[in-house]
């Protein structure tokens, strides 16, 4: 849809408030509630790269680079418009358009949630990981490469120790933001070139891992795996798991929260598999996969409410 013709953007309203050191732009994103913003927020703060990223109680802060434009920009709650005041910094406008559709998809902006609701109340496991008895909203990526990176170091660690070590791939690559932007956004993260051509082995990371983050990085570059939601799930499935070191859970996850696709399902997950296995055998992939049959086309949602019911009886 041509975004001059597009309803929901034509709400968008645009500040007329401009800096010395770069453009700063207001858009509000309208939703419908209810909205949780900060359980969106809590879900993003332990996951934050160090440098890239700074979460507040009430906040999300990020650096950017898109096609030639860089900049930063923050996200806030508007309870009262039931909106998010979308603000960013940079000077050069052509990059606007393009950050508002990701930062919709960011936090789930546009999904129909009634049916998915409906659906998910009618089933007595589901319904128990509801968020206050609505579907969690998905929390996707801003940067599909970066999380990807994040993804394939969170094999096996935990999302800390991935945290961690996303962070001093940004340190080491060392790729500065300007003077003006906000302590804590300090460095912007490296795209797949910039990656590839440096030396990042000594980060902490196993051997293992590295070379898997250098096969994933020579199928990007050379245009054999596409980090796009313009393609089915079969189709990136395919393309990514053929990559040596990345196996379905990896692909299932990028797919969900990298893509924001809302039927991946990473069905061997620890925390899926504690949640659905109530007996004292824990239940095979296989079981699980044909419980998860019930739930197609919205199986992402179901590992958002299957995750939260692991954390409620852990």
């Amino acid at each position: 849809m041509d975004r001059i013709s597009n309803p929901v953007f034509k709400q968008a309203r645009i500040s007329k408030d401009r800096n010395f050191d770069a453009g700063k732009t207001d858009y509000y994103l309208p939703y419908k509630k209810p909205f949780h913003f900060e359980q969106l927020l809590d879900f993003m703060r332990v996951r934050a790269i160090t440098g890239i990223e700074l979460i507040s109680e009430n906040e999300y802060a990020r650096t950017f680079r898109i096609s030639g434009s860089y900049g930063y920009f923050t996200v806030r709650n508007d309870e009262e418009k039931s909106a998010l005041i979308l603000r960013i910094h940079s000077s050069d406008i052509r990059c606007y358009m393009e950050i508002y559709d990701r930062v919709r998809i960011m936090f789930d902006l546009d999904r129909d949630f009634s049916r998915i609701r409906k659906m998910f109340l009618d089933d007595p496991v589901l319904k128990r990981g509801m968020f206050r008895g609505e579907v969690p909203r998905m929390p996707v990526a801003f940067n599909s490469f970066e999380f990807a990176v994040r993804a394939v170091l969170g094999q096996q660690i935990s999302v800390k120790a991935a945290t961690t070590l996303a962070g001093r791939i940004a340190a080491k690559t060392d790729i500065r933001t300007e003077e003006y932007f906000p302590s804590g956004l300090d460095f912007f993260f490296p795209d797949t070139e910039e990656l590839k051509s440096a030396d990042f082995s000594d980060v902490g990371i196993t051997k293992t891992r590295y070379q898997t983050l250098q096969n994933m990085m020579d199928n990007i570059l050379a245009g054999e795996l596409l980090f796009s939601s313009n393609q089915t799930f079969d189709q990136f499935h395919k393309n990514f798991i053929s990559i040596k070191g990345i196996g379905d859970w990896t692909v299932n996850y990028v797919a969900m929260r990298g893509l924001g696709m809302m039927d991946a399902f990473p069905v061997a997950d620890l925390g899926i598999l504690k949640a659905l296995s109530t007996g004292k055998k824990p239940l095979s992939v296989k079981a699980i996969e044909k419980i998860a049959e019930k739930w197609k086309p919205y199986r992402s949602y179901a590992a958002l409410c299957l995750w939260n019911l692991d954390k409620k009886e852990a």
